[in-house]
């Protein structure tokens, strides 16, 4: 006659599960404000890199030469249905259509006007709706590239943003773009004023199609490359 052992199982009471549950809410508190941080960080660079990226593609097609004039142009859209954004579009000027506009006497070399590069677009990237550019947001701005940098041309905003040194030991340049998050209040490179404590990040570059990517350093007070 087989004897049954009397099992001895236990599980957890319900003051246990109150004091694992508390320990997870602790450590998810803990933890929630670093990893939003960093997924905010994550985002705003993402968006430079398109902004790095665009360049990269329009000086690309210049030295390849069947674009050997290309404009990189900013705009901002908005609508009740369509919330505003940034939108960058590289637009080229192929070897025939540059040709006859320097050869006709009526209309001259390219000024990086919208009407200069009215033909086909190489390329666009939409910036994410919860990041901004200084000095280009609401308004129009390009920059315009070219073969050996003859016709290079910043056009609009671009060309009126002030100088600013990038890092401090360098001399000043205009030829930057700044990617702020929508909900700062103020996002100056000028003056090194950047309120809320969010991540900024910038794209310069050269009228060679030479780009460098760097973020701001709260601390130091400067840019460092990265």
């Amino acid at each position: 006659m087989q004897v049954q052992q009397k099992q001895n199982i236990k599980g957890f009471s319900l003051l246990e599960l109150l004091v694992v549950l508390a320990i997870i809410g602790a450590v998810a508190g803990v933890g929630f404000p670093n990893f939003n941080k960093w997924s905010i960080d994550r985002n705003i660079r993402a968006q430079s890199e398109k902004v790095a990226t665009i360049f990269s593609i329009a000086t690309t097609q210049v030295e390849r030469g069947e674009y050997p004039y290309v404009r990189v142009e900013f705009k901002s859209t908005s609508g009740s249905e369509d919330p505003e954004k940034q939108i960058i579009t590289v637009k080229g000027l192929n070897l025939e259509k540059l040709s006859g506009k320097l050869n006709d006497s009526r209309v001259g070399p390219p000024t990086c006007k919208a009407s200069d590069v009215d033909s086909d677009i190489l390329a666009q990237k939409i910036l994410d709706k919860k990041v901004k550019l200084f000095h280009l947001e609401k308004s129009d701005g390009a920059v315009c590239f070219s073969k050996g940098a003859k016709y290079f041309k910043q056009y609009g905003k671009a060309d009126t943003q002030q100088d600013v040194n990038i890092p401090k030991t360098e001399s000043g340049t205009n030829k930057f773009v700044v990617v702020c998050h929508k909900k700062m209040t103020s996002c100056n490179p000028i003056n090194g004023s950047f309120s809320d404590d969010y991540p900024v990040y910038l794209v310069k570059y050269s009228r060679f199609g030479f780009i460098e990517k760097y973020k701001w350093n709260k601390n130091e007070k400067d840019w460092k490359s990265r």
